[in-house]
């Protein structure tokens, strides 16, 4: 599974859903709220990293230095 920084955009070419990457870390305690999901159809919801894993990146964020 890849590392993600905050503010990644994926988006399922399948549903055309899209998931923002979240501040929340990538752990056992919230490992289901490291990405936001929305849909055109149905409401939000947050999902762990390996449900979007395999979606197209529409927008990588810069790295930051530090």
């Amino acid at each position: 599974m890849s590392e993600y920084a905050e503010g990644h955009v994926k988006r399922n070419p399948e549903t055309g859903a899209v998931a923002l990457r979240t501040h929340f870390a990538d752990n056992a305690d919230f490992a289901n709220m490291t990405w936001l999901v929305s849909t055109t159809v149905h409401g939000p919801s947050n999902v762990g990293t390996a449900a979007v894993d395999a979606w197209d990146d529409l927008f990588v964020p810069p790295a930051v230095d530090g």
